[in-house]
């Protein structure tokens, strides 16, 4: 079955995906905000100064942005990988074929170019 190529994108558009993303949005937002307030709470829980209060916060944000960060990367890597995974997979079947082609090829020539 052949694909029609001219397909208007309004007519592909679906409203359901804003509302998606919409909503994904928020409840990243909504995660955030209840990891901040968490870290708040222990931190308040804690015997310490104000101001080892303020640096406790301040390492928690900053390993959070770390943690976040490495997230990020590892992701990126981990698509990497399987793109150049799936790509050799693929050049190494292609291989394959293009080597038994080549071995019928010379078979076929050594056999006084019968079948070729």
């Amino acid at each position: 079955m052949k694909k029609d190529m001219n397909i208007n994108p309004a007519a592909m558009y679906d409203p359901r995906e804003d509302l998606l993303k919409e909503l994904s949005d928020t409840i990243q937002s909504l995660d955030a905000e209840n990891t901040l307030l968490k870290d708040k709470i222990a931190i308040g829980q804690w015997n310490s100064t104000e101001i080892e209060k303020i640096n406790i916060s301040k390492t928690l944000e900053d390993l959070r942005k770390s943690i976040s960060l490495l997230e990020r990367e590892n992701k990126s890597l981990i698509e990497s990988r399987n793109f150049y995974q799936n790509r050799a997979a693929e050049i190494s079947g292609s291989r394959n074929y293009w080597e038994k082609l080549a071995k019928k090829l010379q078979k076929a020539t050594e056999q006084g170019g019968q079948n070729v």
